[in-house]
């Protein structure tokens, strides 16, 4: 789950609830993480995914050619896909976060990616 959602940034999301859309916007991917404590959230276009809040994710091709991700677990559904526009979010780091220790209770966690801060 981790190596498809870094491949986001800017992204289209749709929560769909026992089939229903309950909730659609645009929004920036800033934290992927895993952790029993936290759940995903977006506020103020900013996306956060805990991946354990899922069962699994699916793929789905679309017909031009953009790969849609599915965040699925019983009943509910993330739909996310890639977009390009450039999406005003409160800060520029964006951080991709794994557990080391299967996730254990100390939530020790990695930095897959590191941020692209200035040294002035």
């Amino acid at each position: 789950m981790l190596r498809a959602l870094e491949t986001l940034e800017n992204l289209r999301f749709q929560y769909i609830v026992d089939g229903e859309a309950i909730k659609e916007g645009q929004g920036s991917l800033l934290k992927v993480f895993a952790s029993r404590h936290s759940a995903t959230l977006i506020i103020n276009s900013c996306v956060f995914i805990n991946v354990l809040s899922f069962d699994y994710l699916d793929f789905k091709c679309q017909p031009d050619g953009q790969t849609v991700i599915e965040l699925v677990e019983e009943g509910r559904v993330l739909r996310l896909e890639a977009i390009d526009e450039d999406i005003k979010i409160p800060r520029t780091n964006r951080e991709i976060l794994a557990s080391v220790d299967q996730f254990d209770d100390e939530e020790t966690f990695a930095l897959l990616e590191e941020s692209d801060e200035d040294d002035d």
